[in-house]
């Protein structure tokens, strides 16, 4: 996960406040009340747990797909047929995620098995790499063996290949 930081710098801020919280409902005057006419202690519970028992779900689901996501791409790279991508066309979706709007590629695909097939690759792309995806340009592609529908572009090598081959780090120079 690239913000690995701030993502379990969040778990110990929700998890420090749901403490606090609970700190707080064992040290509450008996008796004491809400504006709303409940027991102050068991809103402090309430909330303590809430801000313990919630973020651990939803860090934890988070996490679980993250880490399938990556399994996927890690499976497909080790058990996949590999083989060459060209794109035939390319598409905007109109959906964007941060800022980076989304691409559907039309790709020709051709095995190291001899297997030629159309596919289509929907990914998240900046618009200052679109000069870099053009149609003489080969882009390694990984295909599960038992469903060709499911593939991974590996942009980062062909980006890798194509800066090395300029002498800079990949990116389009000015």
């Amino acid at each position: 996960m690239k913000n690995n930081f701030v993502f379990n710098l969040l778990q110990v801020i929700f998890t420090l406040v749901g403490v606090g919280m609970l700190v707080a409902g064992y040290f509450a005057a008996p008796g004491s009340l809400t504006d709303d006419g409940f027991a102050l202690n068991k809103f402090f519970y309430a909330m303590g747990g809430f801000f313990i028992v919630w973020p651990i779900i939803l860090f934890g689901t988070i996490k679980y797909f993250y880490r399938r996501a990556a399994q996927k791409v890690a499976d497909l790279k080790a058990n996949g047929i590999k083989g060459k991508a060209r794109v035939l066309q390319m598409r905007r979706t109109n959906l964007t995620v941060n800022r980076i709007p989304q691409v559907i590629l039309d790709l020709d695909i051709k095995t190291s098995l001899g297997e030629q097939f159309p596919a289509s690759y929907k990914k998240c792309i900046d618009p200052i790499y679109y000069s870099l995806i053009r149609p003489d340009l080969d882009l390694t592609v990984y295909v599960d063996p038992n469903n060709h529908k499911s593939l991974y572009v590996d942009f980062e090598e062909a980006w890798a290949r194509m800066g090395s081959s300029r002498g800079n780090t990949g990116f389009p120079q000015a």
